[in-house]
């Protein structure tokens, strides 16, 4: 049975575009380049901004960490042109890099490229405003909580 966590997508921070996209971003990393020596990740913009208190970092590296050793770069005055959410993920052998690649969490978990987004997420929920929510919540006589369970 999935954990409420994994049903809901709810993150392992207080953002879904600085925990969820960058895991995601990981683990898709960790799958092209598992026979390195070790890992280094630079953050960039609001990423590197803000990552150490929104746990980018430890999404990261609870993806990474476990494969090898895993290096933040934190570089919160780059930013790079495509989105504020950058990454840059290299894979390192003998102190050399081997694999790398630039990607950007956009927001809802999602990644993108400079050229095409990666992923879509799905919309779970017909009523995507907070206006519409609430006015929803308002004729059923619910609660936000309960407009979220009953579209699960």
């Amino acid at each position: 049975m999935e954990s409420l966590k994994e049903l809901y997508k709810i993150g392992n921070g207080p953002s879904s575009s600085h925990t969820m996209g960058p895991k995601k971003a990981a683990e898709r990393f960790a799958e092209r380049s598992r026979d390195v020596d070790s890992y280094r990740v630079t953050l960039y913009g609001s990423l590197a901004a803000t990552g150490k208190g929104h746990l980018t970092d430890m999404a990261i590296l609870s993806v990474l960490e476990p494969i090898a050793p895993t290096q933040i770069v934190w570089e919160p005055k780059v930013v790079l042109p495509f989105h504020p959410n950058g990454m840059l993920f290299e894979g390192l052998k003998a102190g050399k890099v081997v694999d790398r690649w630039t990607i950007y969490s956009i927001g809802g978990g999602a990644l993108a490229n400079e050229s095409s987004r990666l992923e879509i997420p799905a919309s779970i929920y017909p009523l995507t405003t907070i206006s519409e929510i609430k006015d929803w919540c308002y004729r059923e006589g619910k609660t936000y909580w309960e407009y979220a369970v009953s579209y699960t």
